[in-house]
């Protein structure tokens, strides 16, 4: 007997971004006990709205819509609900989501065909908190959803003829406020000198990294600890991590960094990562000054 049936269906994947990194900062039980968390949270959201979940992927899941609105809207949810998890922000958890709507085969809770193929390719080409998608599928969105989609690039992707055009959908408000472990200054005069921690200071902004909160991300997306309002900074342009009792800033923008020491020259990031030390100012993608309002002030106390 035959099982296989054929649907036009919106089959989407959720991926977890940079999983290697929570084994390599966390430890293989508290990062599984992470991602476990993230993909019970995903799947919840994705039945919650209409959605079927087919399998867990290593650390992805795949799941199926009826149509395209309904999985643009869940992905909008999965990112912010993600994104304003304080555990997930604490482990600077991101998602990356990509969906494609056709013609798929479906036998024993499974589904098949070139539909989940394309949809695999679009997951790929997200980047960390990016939903990407096809012309083909944006043209089938309806209201806030199809307002929302921009055409991001246009490329061959593998085993489909002819250039495919890609599209993100956005999401998120930039007034949105951070959530973010923040401290008075008696909060910080009180810690120990065995603790070794990094302050950072951003206008009226106070944060500290240390083993309890070991990363900091900054930028101009709402899921960053802090965030910095700059036509020059990017969504998600650095972080800051403790590992191994170094304080090691990560550069993940396209206009770079400028770090400057207090004492020696400043460096130039893009794409790099560098040990901190000491103090001085951080410049996102430009050089700033001291009494500079986009500065930010680190301190190793």
């Amino acid at each position: 007997m035959n099982n296989l049936l054929a649907d036009q269906l919106t089959i989407l994947f959720a991926d977890i971004s940079g999983s290697t990194r929570l084994y390599e900062t966390f430890g293989d039980f508290k990062a599984r006990e992470l991602i476990s968390g993230c993909l019970f949270h995903l799947k919840r959201l994705a039945r919650e709205n209409g959605g079927t979940v087919i399998k867990t992927i290593g650390d992805e899941i795949l799941c199926t819509f009826l149509t395209p609105n309904h999985a643009a809207e869940t992905a909008k949810i999965m990112h912010e609900e993600i994104s304003f998890d304080p555990k997930m922000i604490q482990a600077n958890i991101h998602l990356r989501i990509g969906f494609h709507h056709g013609e798929v085969l479906c036998e024993s809770q499974d589904v098949f065909g070139d539909a989940v193929n394309v949809a695999a390719r679009m997951v790929a080409l997200a980047k960390i908190d990016q939903t990407i998608t096809n012309k083909e599928t944006c043209d089938l969105l309806k209201g806030h959803s199809k307002r929302s989609a921009r055409i991001v690039d246009r490329m061959r992707v593998r085993g489909k003829d002819g250039i495919m055009e890609i599209h993100e959908l956005i999401w998120g408000k930039p007034e949105q406020m951070t959530m973010s472990n923040t401290f008075t200054e008696e909060m910080i005069g009180s810690l120990t000198a065995e603790e070794e921690s990094l302050q950072i200071r951003h206008r009226q902004n106070r944060i500290l990294i240390d083993r309890e909160c070991p990363i900091l991300t900054m930028g101009r997306g709402v899921a960053n600890h802090l965030i910095i309002e700059d036509p020059l900074v990017s969504r998600i342009h650095a972080r800051i991590e403790l590992q191994r009792n170094r304080f090691m800033f990560i550069d993940q923008s396209i206009n770079g960094t400028v770090l400057q020491p207090q004492d020696g020259d400043h460096v130039f990031l893009r794409r790099d990562t560098i040990q901190m030390a000491g103090e001085g100012l951080i410049g996102l993608g430009q050089k700033v000054t001291e009494d500079d309002p986009q500065a930010v002030h680190y301190r190793i106390l």
